[in-house]
This record gives structure tokens, sequence and C-alpha cells, in this order.
């Protein structure tokens, strides 16, 4: 897609403001990350949307650009005068403010999970991600995991908000308030997350002691989850509140589910594969084995004449359906076994089956 701000919102260079205003708010629900969580470049086409709008609505800004261009627009924007074009918003707060203050007003997914905002646009804190392995044997029924981790958690000294009595809000001395500190490299200038207030244009002066004025100090965590019967590995679970914690409230905790190998079965969706081996004189004269299962032994009936790589479908002996709990079925492939030495006796008879089978 072209860069240009009437190409990114799908509208003629001529658009009124309804026909911007109807794009816009088309392309912010498509692209919102919320909406979007499997995407990883939804944010930057939400952002790079937002920044249309906000350029192409503002009649002064328009004018801007359509006499300087899209390519000497942002240099401009970008060159130090942030009042006088460009992207100046938080594009989340400005997609609020678009829908009257509340994302919720038009859908209720826009939670800002990911990057540590709420639907109001404050912060919130971050999200932790956990790593687990289960077994095949643990997805035939419903399991509890127990989970132990460290977090950020809120500071029962000053509930959270970093401050005690004696303590005031002052201008952060490294940004001067703004929040964010400015790096030249050459002709452009880069915005970063100032470092000292985290971003917030303000610090703490006598803060709580525990927690130096953070609002939070280190504290280790257990809890547990279920993981779902008949879970696949990549699955992802959330629990809500458990993340770390800061001044606008705690993220939430992602259990990352990881099914390991098995050393009997390959697992093909719902279904289950597994070589078993047949001894050759079985696979010729038919038998019944006990074999072990998921659910226990059962009884698996080899029918005469055999060939190798046979399948035999067991009905309901394999994992059962996330969604359904239906189980699948285990699929056995029969393996002929064969000694690796005989006895002079055994080699007398297999000489006389030889024969035998040569006067047919």
């Amino acid at each position: 897609m072209s860069e240009d701000y009437y190409s990114i919102l799908n509208v003629s260079k001529s658009a009124t403001s309804d026909e911007l205003k109807k794009a816009y708010r088309k392309l912010a629900i498509k692209w919102h990350p919320d909406k979007n969580k499997d995407n990883p470049s939804a944010e930057a086409e939400f952002k790079k949307i937002t920044e249309a709008y906000e350029v192409l609505s503002d009649s002064t800004k328009r004018s801007q650009y359509d006499q300087l261009g899209h390519r000497s627009f942002k240099e401009h924007s970008q060159g130090g005068g942030r009042g006088t074009g460009g992207f100046q918003h938080d594009p989340f707060d400005f997609f609020n403010s678009f829908f009257g203050g509340n994302a919720h007003n038009s859908n209720s997914f826009f939670t800002r999970e990911g990057n540590g905002r709420t639907s109001q646009g404050r912060k919130s804190g971050s999200n932790l991600k956990i790593d687990i392995e289960v077994s095949l044997e643990d997805l035939i029924r419903e399991k509890e995991v127990n989970l132990s981790y460290d977090r950020n958690d809120k500071c029962k000294s000053c509930s959270g908000t970093g401050k005690t009595n004696s303590s005031s809000i002052v201008s952060c001395g490294v940004c001067g308030g703004r929040g964010a500190v400015y790096r030249q490299m050459g002709p452009m200038q880069m915005e970063q997350i100032c470092h000292a207030c985290n971003g917030e244009g303000t610090t703490v002066k006598n803060p709580c002691n525990p927690c130096s004025g953070h609002g939070y100090i280190h504290n280790k965590m257990k809890t547990s989850v279920n993981i779902p019967v008949g879970c696949h590995s990549g699955v992802k679970l959330r629990l809500s509140n458990l993340g770390n914690y800061d001044k606008g409230g705690y993220g939430d905790l992602y259990v990352f589910v990881h099914v390991k190998t098995h050393s009997t079965y390959d697992r093909d969706g719902d279904d289950l594969i597994r070589n078993l081996k047949v001894e050759f004189y079985d696979m010729i004269l038919g038998t019944s084995l006990k074999i072990d299962t998921l659910y226990g032994n059962i009884n698996l009936k080899i029918p005469s004449n055999s060939k190798p790589d046979a399948v035999l479908k067991v009905n309901s002996h394999g994992v059962p359906n996330m969604n359904t709990h239906k189980k699948g079925d285990m699929f056995c492939v029969l393996k002929p076994n064969f000694p690796e030495s005989i006895s002079s006796d055994q080699i007398q008879l297999l000489q006389l089956y030889k024969k035998s089978t040569s006067n047919i």
C-alpha cells in the first residue's frame, strides 16, 4: 500500500469530511490490535491509519499536506515542530476520543492487553508469560497444573500509589514534564520514553520507602491453571490480573501449553498412531494381544494372514476433542517381529513348511 495518506484511507483527494470519517471508522475497527491479536503487523497498520486521519481531518494540516506532499510533510513533522503537522497523539487515545472518549461505544474488544493500555488509555501492569509442558496422558481429562513465578505486586504500605502523606508530585527533572526525551540522529529526531519517570512526566517527592515510589514490590506468586481436555501445543491460556502491577492496575498472566513428544504415540489431530510389533507367526496365524492405551489395557485381535504395515483401527481411544470432548481413534500399524536367531529344530520346521508349499 502506498504511504500516501489518501491511499491509506482508500479515499480520493476530494473526499469530504464525512467520507474521511467513515473510512477511518471502518479501517480503524478492522485493524485495531485487540481485534487482530494473532497479526503482529496490525498495530503498525492501525497507527498508520490513525495518523492519516488525524492529518486529513484537520483542514490546516490537510492543506499543508496537499501543498508539501507526503515526504516533505513527514520530514517537517519529525524535525522538531510537533505543532506544525504530523502525528502528535497516542493513536489509541485518538481512537478512544473519536468514539466519544470510550472505545466500548463501538466494540467491546478494545482492552489493549498487549501493550499495557486499558480502553481508557491509562497504563496498566505488564503481562507475564509462562511455558508449561504436559503429556498426552494429561489431556484425556482436565488437569490442574501448579504454577510458581515472580511478579511485581502491589505495595501494601502505600496501596500501590507510591506515595505517603508526606509525598508530593513534582515535574520530572529529566524530561521537563513531557514524559519523553529526544535524541538527535543526523537530520532526524528520535523520541523515547523518559526512563526517569517512565513516561509519566512527573515523579514523587518523598516516595513510599518499601517500593521507592514505584507502587509495587517484587513478590513470589503461586497459582494453578486447568489444562483443557484435548489441548494442543501452542494453546494460550489467559489468567486475568495475575501479571505485573503498576499504578494503573494488574496485567495478565499468559500460560503457553506445549504437549511433550510421546514415546509410543504420534498425534494426528484427535487421533493417535502407533507402531505395534507382532511376532511374524502371529501375523500369519492370527492372535489376540493385550496392549496398553491411554485408557488402560485392551485386547486387540490380529487377523490371520495380516500383512506388514497393515493398520487396525481402535475406536474412541484417541485424544478427546477440545470443543466436543468426543474421543478420536487409535490406529495400530502392524510391524512383524522376526527373531535374531533360530534353533536347528526351528530351521527344520521352516524347511518342512517350505517343502510343503512347493508341493501345493
